[in-house]
Formats: structure tokens, C-alpha cells, sequence
């Protein structure tokens, strides 16, 4: 007797991952190794790798956190698999941190 084993992996996002768009400068590297779900995320213009964490996902999405460690840049990544094959749709949300100088006047 063979036992099934459903998968709640998102089989359609399996795979290597750029942007479309000219100003991409991240890779996505999704995977499923030995019962788990793994994301690699690099710069592949310089080949910095980012740190991956808080890893959620569906059958048809995977979330996760990214840090780049040479600017300290925090990401949140989305990615939904499209009714298209070998095509996603990425939501990037990015936190940045700057310094305020308290103004004397109301101007």
C-alpha cells in the first residue's frame, strides 16, 4: 500500500526568481529540501547574500523577511504565483530609517 503525502508547498514558485523590472537587483531562490521550504536571497549584481527570516507560505504564496547586511535595509518579500506559468507577482515592502532634526521655528 502506498502512503499519499499532501504537500502544502507552492510547487508553482519553486525555482529561481528576478524582477521584471529594470531596477531589480534581487534573486530569489526557492526550494524544498528534505521536507522543508528554503528561501536563498541574493544581490546578484554584487553577490551579497541577505539574511532570510520568518518564513511563512501557502500553496500559492511565500512570504518572508530580508536583511541586507552591508546597509542595515529590512524587507518584507511577497510572492504570489500567477494563473501563468513561470510567472509571480512580488511585493516588496522596504523600512527606512533616517535621522530628524527638531525645527527652532514654524517655518
Amino acid at each position: 500500500m502506498n502512503n499519499v503525502v499532501y504537500l502544502r508547498i507552492p510547487v508553482a514558485l519553486l525555482g529561481r526568481w528576478r524582477s521584471n523590472g529594470e531596477d531589480g537587483r534581487s534573486e530569489y531562490v526557492i526550494s524544498h529540501e528534505e521536507g522543508l521550504l528554503k528561501v536563498r536571497a541574493i544581490d546578484f549584481v554584487d553577490g551579497e547574500q541577505y539574511v532570510v527570516s520568518d518564513l511563512e507560505y501557502d500553496q500559492n504564496m511565500v512570504a518572508f523577511d530580508t536583511l541586507m547586511p552591508s546597509t542595515g535595509r529590512k524587507g518584507h518579500v511577497v510572492v504570489r504565483a500567477l494563473a501563468v506559468p513561470g510567472r509571480a507577482e512580488q511585493t516588496f515592502t522596504f523600512t527606512a530609517n533616517t535621522e530628524m532634526v527638531r525645527q527652532d521655528s514654524d517655518e
